[in-house]
């Protein structure tokens, strides 16, 4: 509904883009609302925003629905879990718990808020393969909705994302969890999980083929710099791209046994620098944007020792937020010796 800008209170969610004339985004959809951005939109004379209509019965059952959903990602997990470990054991990949766990991500695709949020503050090092692989369910199936695609297309991300990494199961526990440089031999076997993967598939009759693919190809770049096969993009199905990126962004996130997560914002930098060569673009872009519109709120520590929170996102510098801190508000696009450091549960 549209609402003068007057009249738009604190928490309240865009439901479209704010453009400005020359049609550019000033704020993104799906934005959280904040005194920051409501004082910005009136200096630059913005009038009427289109934002959710919430009411509150709507408010209350917030906290419900994140309960529910931390309820679902647990249950996920624990079966993700039971699939992995069957496979390490020998046994052929049974896709009623495949199917099961599909299920309890896909019931959750209207709560982007919940998702990324869960994800975010997920720290478990020690179970970072089943983790993984959940997460890049969950970010393939946000992607699916974010680019419009259809259920058929959606369930089949889902299941590309939770068995991306599969043919991890035929690598040794020792390798996979090094805490120290792998050698070059290590190395090898550890990209040989995507074959590996997509052996287990050939016996799943269930598996559509563009999901295997995936699993085969998701470390293929469109560059052509990728592996196991060195394709180039025209070779790469849609499938394989939307996982490559979800497969790189949930790992650079994540706490891993040999490695500490960095923050969303430098993950969007490596992304915007290095990234745009060897991803898609186009499903880059949405995926970034989107994310980033759900970073507003979020607390951070600075490498000054400083905390604060992120009152804006702009959409033309997702690396660079504008935070309140002491009361005062920082655009970290305009100080340059200022960086997030973390981001704090």
């Amino acid at each position: 509904m549209k609402v003068h800008i007057c009249e738009c209170s604190e928490g309240a969610v865009l439901s479209e883009d704010i453009l400005n004339e020359h049609g550019v985004a000033l704020v993104t959809k799906d934005t959280v609302i904040n005194d920051y951005i409501i004082e910005k939109l009136i200096e630059m004379e913005i009038v009427m925003v289109d934002v959710y209509s919430q009411n509150e019965e709507e408010n209350e059952d917030t906290e419900k629905s994140c309960e529910e959903f931390e309820k679902d990602y647990r249950q996920a997990l624990l079966k993700i879990k039971e699939v992995l470990t069957d496979l390490s054991a020998g046994k052929a990949l049974d896709y009623n718990k495949i199917i099961e766990i599909q299920g309890l991500i896909y019931k959750n695709i209207d709560k982007c808020d919940e998702i990324v949020a869960c994800l975010r503050d997920i720290r478990q090092a020690d179970e970072y393969t089943y983790n993984h692989c959940i997460n890049v369910g969950f970010y393939c199936m946000l992607m699916g909705k974010w680019l419009g695609l259809g259920y058929d297309d959606t369930i089949k991300l889902i299941q590309a994302g939770l068995l991306h990494d599969i043919g991890k199961t035929m690598i040794p526990a020792d390798v996979l969890n090094k805490k120290g440089k792998l050698t070059v031999e290590e190395f090898e076997l550890i990209k040989k999980h995507t074959v590996y993967g997509y052996d287990i598939l050939l016996q799943a009759k269930e598996i559509d083929v563009e999901v295997k693919k995936a699993v085969l190809l998701h470390h293929e770049r469109v560059d052509g710099s990728g592996y196991p096969l060195s394709i180039p993009s025209d070779y790469i199905g849609l499938y394989t791209k939307i996982v490559a990126i979800a497969d790189v962004y949930d790992a650079m996130t994540s706490d891993r046994p040999y490695k500490k997560r960095t923050t969303p914002f430098e993950a969007f930098k490596m992304f915007l620098s290095i990234g745009i060569s060897i991803f898609d673009l186009n499903i880059l872009y949405v995926f970034l944007n989107s994310l980033a519109a759900n970073f507003t709120g979020i607390n951070v520590k600075l490498d000054n020792g400083k905390e604060g929170r992120v009152v804006y996102v702009p959409p033309h510098n997702i690396t660079k937020p504008v935070l309140c801190v002491d009361s005062s508000y920082i655009d970290l696009s305009r100080e340059d010796k200022i960086n997030i450091d973390s981001v704090i549960d």
